[in-house]
This record gives structure tokens, C-alpha cells and sequence, in this order.
């Protein structure tokens, strides 16, 4: 795929040694989505698989155990989940496909004719992020993370990640661009701890999915509109943000303090920006 900005896309799915995202094949529709329970499970099927045959009998055997191997009450009922994720490189830090022709023991083969989806699917679907935000935005978010767990989580947030770079621009009046934000920087460690609150949002609403989220465009599993008491309804500015993040708000005092929560990180982040020398703005 063509990196650009307009009408092409950067791409998301294997960026890295320990980067990567399986967010579409349904990753993180699991009942127990702490990164140990998924890790976990993710190696005892990569393992499990290694001694499979790759033949459509060896396959599908190996899918109908894991199914019932696994059962669960998902949190999306109408969306799979693929028991052919796995860990795919050689040190198990990568999430991806066991039917890949470039997985593990597959000699090049490629056997996603067998998945839930099929062949061209797996080949051809790119998440809504890969469109929906621009090329600058996207590079820096495959930058920001040495781990699939919550990169995957993350990058597939396409309407908060929006939102979250339109303040920052507005903030610093420009845009931002891969330049600003180094390794090891200040820059990318503000801008990990404001997207982190995707993963540990403290205002997130009783009977909420958790960080798990339904990326697809298709009207579905839409967002509830954040619910707060109505003479304390939040700033403009983070209106989005707060419904992305399902937000429940029981009080006055909580609407201030989620507002002073974003506004800190923002101006941490913005002031890490202001700090940096000006390159490479085009």
C-alpha cells in the first residue's frame, strides 16, 4: 500500500518486531481482556497450531477445538473473534495470523481460505483508520508503542485519535508531524500518557465494554452519547473525546475533574511540542 495523505494509506497491520494489529480479526472481543489472559491465550493456541497438519481436515479440527476450547460470552456477540490469532514471530511478541503465508511452518502457503472470512477479506480489508485519519497522524501513532496490546486498542480509535490531534493542532497552531515526536522523547511520552486513557479512563460507564470497542463503520455497536448531570454538561472541546471514551459522569465535580485531567495532559504535551525546534514542518 502507498503511504500519502490523500486517498492512499498507511499501513497499520505489521509494523514492527513486537508491533502489529489484529483488532479486525477480533482480537480483543474476548471475555478477559487484561494483556496477561490474552497473551496468554494467544501463546497456547500459537503453540497448539505448531503441530497441526496443514491440511483443511488438520485445520479445521484445530478451529473447532479452539472454538470449544474458548467459549465465551463475547462482548460483542455479532462480531467474531479469530481463533487463528496468534504470536507469530520467532520471540512470540507479535499478534497475527496463523494461516499467513509467511506464518510459522505455513512454507509460503496460504491457507486463509479457512478463516471465518476468507482469503480476500483477510487480504483486502483495512480498518477505518487507515482512512480516515491522515498519513502524519498515522505514522506517528505506529511510532509511539513497542507492543502490540495497546497499539492495536489504540490505533484502531480512528474518531478519538481525530479528535485528539485536532485539540493538540489547535493548541499549537500547526500541525503536528512524525518530526515532533523523536523516540524517547518528551513529546511521544505525553502523547502515550493522554492516549493511555483509552486504556484506564476512571469515568468510563458501569456496564461498558471496557477498552474493548467495535471499529467498524457499519451502525452496529454505536457509542452511547456521554451521560452527565445536565446543568454540568462538558466543555465543547471534549465532548468527543468523553463519548469515545464512554464517559459517565455522576456529578458536577467529576465533569471538573475529567476537564483538568485532559487539560493538564494537553498542556504538557503542547508545552514538550513548544520545546522542540521547528523542522521539517511541511
Amino acid at each position: 500500500m502507498l503511504d500519502g495523505e490523500n486517498g492512499s494509506a498507511v499501513y497499520l497491520c505489521q509494523v514492527g518486531e513486537r508491533v502489529s494489529c489484529g483488532a479486525c480479526c477480533g482480537l480483543y472481543n474476548v471475555a478477559d481482556l487484561s494483556r496477561d489472559a490474552l497473551e496468554d491465550r494467544l501463546a497456547r493456541r500459537t503453540e497448539r497450531f505448531a503441530a497441526v497438519a496443514r491440511t483443511e481436515d488438520g485445520i479445521e479440527q484445530f478451529r473447532r477445538e479452539i472454538e470449544g476450547w474458548t467459549p465465551e460470552d463475547r462482548p460483542f456477540p455479532q462480531f467474531h473473534h479469530c481463533p487463528f490469532l496468534g504470536l507469530i514471530c520467532e520471540t512470540g511478541g507479535r499478534v497475527g495470523c496463523l494461516l499467513h503465508p509467511a506464518a510459522p511452518g505455513n512454507d509460503g502457503h496460504d491457507l486463509r481460505f479457512m478463516s471465518y472470512y476468507g482469503a480476500k477479506a483477510c487480504r483486502s480489508y483495512f480498518c477505518p483508520s487507515t482512512h480516515a485519519l491522515p498519513a502524519r497522524h498515522l505514522h506517528i501513532l505506529r511510532s509511539l508503542w513497542d507492543d502490540w496490546y495497546a497499539y492495536g486498542l489504540i490505533i484502531t480509535e480512528h474518531r478519538l485519535m481525530n479528535a485528539v490531534f485536532t485539540l493538540l493542532e489547535n493548541r499549537v497552531a500547526r500541525p503536528v508531524v512524525p518530526d515532533d515526536f523523536p523516540a524517547h522523547s518528551e513529546a511521544s511520552r505525553c502523547l502515550r500518557e493522554l492516549l493511555a486513557l483509552k486504556l484506564s479512563w476512571p469515568y468510563r460507564r458501569s456496564g461498558s465494554r471496557g477498552p474493548c470497542h467495535f471499529l467498524f463503520d457499519n451502525g452496529l455497536y454505536p457509542r452511547k452519547a456521554d451521560q452527565c448531570p445536565v446543568a454540568a454538561g462538558p466543555d465543547a472541546p471534549y465532548d468527543i473525546i468523553f463519548r469515545e471514551l464512554e464517559s459517565h459522569f455522576g456529578s458536577e465535580r467529576e465533569v471538573v475533574q475529567a476537564t483538568a485531567l485532559l487539560d493538564d495532559l494537553f498542556e504538557g504535551l503542547a508545552d514538550a511540542l513548544w520545546q522542540r525546534p521547528i523542522i521539517n514542518r511541511a
